[in-house]
């Protein structure tokens, strides 16, 4: 019988996917509808997202079968009954030559199963109904050919496939390297558990395509944990995978249509020494429960990126959301609880669901692509020359292969230009404390932002200087005019470029775009919040950020031009180098208010009426708003601390009454952005509307 999440993943065919930006969610389940071409002729040549197969069969979610009509296995009697197979005592070897039906029951404490069938046209089904398989030199489940192998854990039965710490390969030979080993299509379903321990490099390896449709699964490698070349799709199923390298990768590199890794439903729980999905062309998430601890990277690709749905949660060493060319966000809720940057991409698109990210660094940062394709010996198709862009110069040139420090195992390391390697992002990870031990927050994803602290960056670490990523240049040709964008206080000093001799930096490129036009962005960043080394849109939503508080980062930073058309804007932060909108149709300006974690920051109208509040997270010398409430050229009052009165919530902010106390600025929103702070001159009480003072302890607060 089919589970409830395949069912709905074979119900919507999930065959569409977001190719661009401001994708509209359809109305099954959050698929998002095919939008318009992907943002650049490299990213196409690369990753083919109209001819990707996110297909589930019918057979992939079916795990019935005829016990009478079966051929019956029995490992620790060594019995076959039925045909299509064979046991060799001697070595312990099940021979499976047939298509057909298998029911495996029994134990091998030093045996192997092994599937040898037409290649073209015999579909085997194995049926692990209480099977214990251990191989000390090599796959537990070795599948050398057939048209596919669908292995279907029984109903309440426990199995387990394990393997040892060194192989008996052939002189020059690399494969098998897994615990499970297919060089054909592998699907997993049923209802019954499986525990993989793959001891010398990888869990589960699929040459071809790996689907898991249901059952529960617990699998720990010395390397990765779920590894399918061409692609990897989880439609149901309780997976927890702890590896020493990547926990799910699919590593194709020469085929644009395949090399992804597409997660629909069921939950997951992924513990790795590297990546924690690591997908060539493109991640997708549009479903499930997903939840994941990853030393280097939570997510990453190295062309696209897409999430239309799911709950994530995740912490990583490095990005949580790492792609070279297109990151698009349509639905889900993503809770990123720390990292060094969060949503990294050259074009990052948030186009719906409620995310937060608490960064070490940049929360959402827009960076030219490294074309994955230029670096010579990594990954499979390193020399196929695919029409691509030449990479930023100084670049990281590309990852190792994977695989942690200290695993265990004694496989040698793949040669260059082998199925092993992957090109990456060699930025070393600062992530040295266990889970937890960094003090950042984990309030749920879209959950009004209260207390906490932004996350330090570990001991030994310094803070990104920030002239790398100072605003040069003139606006992108064809974008909204603006004088120049935000600077420091009395619009002089700070970033420096914008006078006479001023230009771009390097790194800085028209390409570079981070596109806010649904959904929530919640950001605690100890770095800049939104980093463009281009330009940033706001066109919808809703953009809460905290931090930094040190001088040498901004909420908001740009090269070009930062534009707001719509949306609810509130941004706090440190004074030194603070920037504001250059412009746009909405009106916005930048305030120097200061306050305390804790504090409640509003922004209310000259009725006085609550516009928009929410909770800062660390201390804060000034405020960017916008609001679609605000007409241009009226007046505002940005009011920290006191209690907000009559208030309700909306999604990640309050919208509302009145604010009893607290202390104000005034400021005049614009639509040609605000080039300087606002009410630099210091800060009185709030006595223009007649909502009395400050509340004794300074702390914002609700009262109904």
């Amino acid at each position: 019988m089919l589970g409830a999440a395949l069912a709905a993943a074979l119900a919507l065919g999930l065959a569409g996917c977001s190719a661009g930006p401001a994708a509209d969610a359809s109305a099954s389940g959050g698929e998002p509808a095919a939008s318009e071409a992907l943002a650049s002729a490299e990213a196409t040549a690369l990753a083919d997202v109209e001819a990707m197969d996110f297909e589930y069969s019918k057979r992939d979610g079916d795990a019935s079968y005829d016990a009478t009509s079966a051929t019956a296995v029995d490992l620790s009697a060594g019995a076959v009954e039925g045909p299509g197979a064979a046991f060799d005592a001697a070595t312990g070897t099940l021979a499976i030559n047939a298509a057909g039906t298998y029911v495996v029951t029994g134990s091998l404490d030093q045996g192997q199963i092994v599937v040898e069938a037409d290649k073209d046209t015999d579909k085997v089904q194995v049926v692990l109904a209480g099977a214990l398989v251990r191989n000390e030199s090599g796959p537990a489940l070795y599948v050398k050919s057939a048209d596919k192998v669908f292995v279907t854990l029984a109903d309440g039965t426990r199995n387990v496939l394990a393997d040892g710490a060194s192989y008996e390969l052939a002189e020059g030979e690399d494969e098998p390297n897994g615990a499970v080993f297919s060089k054909g299509d592998l699907t997993f379903n049923g209802t019954g558990s499986l525990v993989v321990e793959g001891s010398y490099r990888h869990g589960i390896v699929s040459k071809d395509d790996l689907v898991v449709a249901g059952g529960t699964y617990e699998v720990t490698a010395a390397e990765d944990g779920l590894r399918g070349r061409d692609c990897v799709k989880v439609a149901d199923g309780d997976i927890t995978v702890t590896a020493g390298g990547d926990a799910v990768k699919s590593n194709n590199d020469e085929d644009p249509a395949r090399g992804f890794v597409t997660l629909d439903g069921g939950t997951l729980d992924l513990t790795a020494g590297d990546d924690g999905v690591d997908a060539y062309t493109l991640f997708r998430v549009t479903g499930g429960t997903v939840t994941v601890d990853a030393a280097d990277d939570a997510f990453r690709s190295e062309v696209l990126g897409r999430i239309a749905g799911g709950t994530l949660s995740v912490r990583a060493g490095d990005d949580a959301f790492h792609t070279e060319y297109e990151l698009v966000v349509d639905d889900g809720q993503v809770d990123v609880a720390a990292c060094y940057e969060g949503y990294e991409s050259e074009k990052v698109y948030v186009n719906g669901g409620a995310t937060r990210i608490v960064a070490s660094d940049d929360a959402v940062n827009a960076s030219t692509a490294e074309d994955p394709t230029a670096a010579e010996g990594e990954g499979e198709g390193a020399a196929a020359g695919a029409t691509a862009g030449a990479p930023a110069e100084g670049a990281p040139a590309g990852d190792a292969p994977s695989g942690g420090a200290g695993n265990p195992g004694t496989a040698p390391a793949p040669a260059p230009g082998s199925d092993e390697a992957s090109p990456g992002d060699e930025r070393p990870s600062w992530r040295d404390a266990a889970p937890g031990e960094d003090g950042s927050s984990a309030s749920p994803a879209g959950a009004a932002a209260e207390g906490g602290t932004p996350p330090a960056l570990p001991e030994g670490a310094e803070s990104p200087a920030a002239p790398q990523d100072a605003p040069n240049g003139a606006p992108a040709e064809g974008a909204p005019s603006a004088e120049r964008p935000g600077g420091a206080p009395d619009g002089g000093g700070g970033r420096g470029g914008f006078g006479p001799g001023g230009g771009a930096l390097p790194g800085a490129s028209e390409e570079c775009l981070i596109q806010v036009n649904g959904g929530s962005l919640v950001i605690v960043a100890g770095g800049d919040g939104i980093d463009s080394n281009g330009s940033v849109e706001v066109n919808g939503g809703t953009v809460l950020v905290t931090g930094p508080t040190g001088g040498a980062d901004s909420t908001l930073d740009y090269e070009f031009e930062a534009t707001v058309n719509g949306g609810t804007v509130i941004m706090v932060g440190s004074a030194g180098m603070a920037m504001g909108f250059t412009g746009g149709t909405q009106p916005s300006a930048l305030v120097a208010a200061s306050g305390a974690a804790g504090d409640a920051v509003s922004l209310v109208d000259e009725a006085g009426v609550v516009l928009a509040s929410f909770t800062a997270e660390a201390a804060f010398q000034s405020v960017v708003v916008s609001s679609p409430d605000l007409a241009d050229g009226a007046t505002c009052q940005v009011v920290v601390g006191g209690m907000l009165v009559g208030a309700v919530p909306e999604g990640a902010l309050w919208r509302g009454g009145s604010v009893d106390g607290g202390s104000a600025v005034s400021a005049t929103v614009s639509t040609e952005g605000s080039s300087r702070l606002e009410g630099a001159g210091g800060r009185g009480g709030f006595g223009g509307f007649d909502r009395g003072g400050d509340r004794p302890d300074g702390k914002g607060g609700v009262t109904a």
